[in-house]
């Protein structure tokens, strides 16, 4: 039974530990309130010095005597109260240093490594209230696409994503099978030639934008966390307007469908659109009626994911269609 009982206490009193007492000395304490003939006995120094600098021990002419714990362990809370307190008030302070010293805002938050950015990535997906829009290169540390852990349970409980995805994806088999898995999930997703960087925005609360580029001593991962402000409402612009230059992607979408580039009949109508003929000038260097060359305008602008003229002759540029 005194066994089992000094069993129990040690495992309560573990928390000791993290107030600085070392595990020898717990043990030691624990001898002395349930034994006490173990008082008489010798101990190590090291030991009782801990003890006695808490409160919980005291010499005397007899020997050693065991204080009554409450108080030296209130003493000890107040002590770490105080410590606490003080230490929340340094790091304002130093904070403030900090950022008045060399110029830095606090809505950014440094990501130091590719596995720190994946953490707050899979976050995301929890975090969500309703909207998640982003542009994905790909992982960056595998150079892969790669579906987001939770975002389908997202997905389920409506949460709105709009994903750009880079061209590569159309060229990449198993990349377009997940973009396909995601869309009949319910994500809208688009194809950019070239997109820049990954960033994730969250309900325009917050984003995650990470980036890696190549330096002389070998591949950089560069990630932050950008809070409300200014730089947050910048880059949900620049989502927006990649987003309505960007080609659609459905779940019937092929591989190269996008990237391929027009026949040669269709590349001819895109330079007579360019060069600014009206439609029924390009019927008769066609030898069809208008109503086909709208139509063929059309396919190529539901092609492109062009809502006007203007979008097609953009969105035909950057694809290098003229």
């Amino acid at each position: 039974m005194a066994r089992t009982c000094r069993l129990l206490i040690h495992r309560d009193m573990e928390p000791l530990q993290a107030l600085g007492l070392s595990a020898a000395a717990e043990v030691l304490l624990l001898d002395l309130l349930l034994n006490p003939e173990a008082i008489q006995r010798a101990h190590p120094d090291e030991c009782l010095d801990e003890l006695i600098g808490l409160g919980l021990v005291e010499r005397t002419d007899d020997g050693l005597v065991v204080r009554p714990p409450r108080l030296a362990m209130d003493a000890l809370a107040e002590r770490h109260t105080k410590q606490a307190a003080l230490a929340h008030e340094s790091a304002d302070f130093l904070t403030e240093l900090w950022k008045s010293a060399a110029g830095r805002q606090d809505y950014l938050e440094i990501l130091p490594t590719y596995a720190a950015a994946q953490a707050v990535l899979n976050s995301v997906q929890s975090d969500a209230h309703s909207q998640v829009r982003a542009m994905t290169m790909g992982n960056l540390a595998a150079r892969e696409i790669r579906i987001v852990e939770g975002m389908f349970d997202a997905l389920e409980r409506g949460v709105r994503y709009e994903v750009i995805y880079g061209a590569h994806v159309l060229q990449d088999a198993n990349a377009l099978h997940m973009v396909r898995s995601c869309i009949e999930a319910g994500e809208h997703a688009r194809v950019f030639p070239r997109v820049p960087l990954n960033i994730t925005i969250v309900d325009d609360r917050w984003a995650l934008v990470g980036a890696r580029s190549e330096v002389e001593r070998g591949p950089e991962f560069v990630a932050m966390v950008v809070h409300d402000s200014p730089l947050l409402a910048g880059l949900a612009r620049v989502f927006d307007a990649l987003w309505r230059i960007s080609v659609p992607i459905t779940s019937a979408t092929d591989l190269n469908d996008v990237t391929a580039g027009p026949d040669l009949e269709s590349k001819r109508l895109l330079t007579y659109l360019s060069a600014g003929l009206t439609d029924e000038s390009i019927a008769r260097e066609f030898g069809v009626s208008e109503r086909t060359v709208a139509r063929r305008i059309g396919r190529l602008q539901e092609a492109l994911g062009a809502q006007t003229r203007f979008q097609l002759g953009v969105q035909a540029s950057r694809q290098g269609w003229l």
